[in-house]
């Protein structure tokens, strides 16, 4: 059975923090393709600026050329709405036949996924994965998944060494008018120069959130 590892986000906008984090779990768990997924309501939170569904996919194209492992998915745009995670597999099962599915999720998703919509079918549909990234995180998400898999959850948790980085943080940068070399891939970058994303609008105050 291939493996394929699933990420998914509002991508607000996709950077390198995203990126490490996908190659050092697909690298340690073998997993030979990643499929990001942009959202197009996320229902676990409020996205404040959130640029278009276009310009969010977009951005995951260009960024998905840093690594051949890299796929992208429209599925939830397409879809629109609020994007649950239990229907973009049952909607991905027949995509990818003979397919197990590895759900990548950051620290704060992985401690509250018991609580999303139809939580114990994503259980079945999907291996759970987490990266703890800060001294201490591996054990309070290894406790966590032994709590999980009491409710029928399988997953993994892999040490991983990734910057600190956030959409809130590169959207402030951007409109400070700040360099994001290093922060997101050159074409991302680009791509935010050409269509004037994240850039100041009237009536900001110094232009931070």
């Amino acid at each position: 059975m291939e493996k394929l590892g699933i990420f998914g986000g509002t991508f607000n906008p996709v950077h390198n923090g995203h990126l490490s984090l996908c190659t050092q779990l697909s690298d340690a768990l073998k997993i030979p393709r990643v499929l990001l997924i942009p959202t197009a309501i996320p229902p676990h939170k409020r996205a404040k600026e959130l640029a278009s569904g276009e310009d969010r996919l977009s951005m995951c194209r260009l960024a998905a050329q840093v690594d051949k492992r890299f796929e992208v998915s429209d599925l939830e745009l397409r879809r629109q709405g609020s994007s649950y995670t239990v229907e973009t597999l049952r909607q991905l099962e027949p995509l990818y036949p003979d397919t197990r599915f590895y759900l990548f999720l950051g620290t704060d998703m992985f401690l509250t996924v018991q609580n999303w919509y139809l939580a114990e079918e994503i259980f079945r549909r999907a291996v759970l994965v987490a990266g703890a990234r800060h001294e201490g995180d591996e054990s309070l998400l290894r406790a966590h998944l032994g709590r999980l898999k009491a409710l029928g959850a399988e997953g993994e948790i892999v040490s991983c060494q990734v910057r600190e980085i956030s959409s809130t943080q590169v959207r402030f940068m951007r409109k400070r008018g700040d360099s994001l070399g290093g922060i997101v891939p050159a074409l991302v970058e680009e791509y935010m120069e050409k269509r004037g994303l994240y850039l100041p609008k009237e009536g900001d105050v110094d232009g931070v959130d």
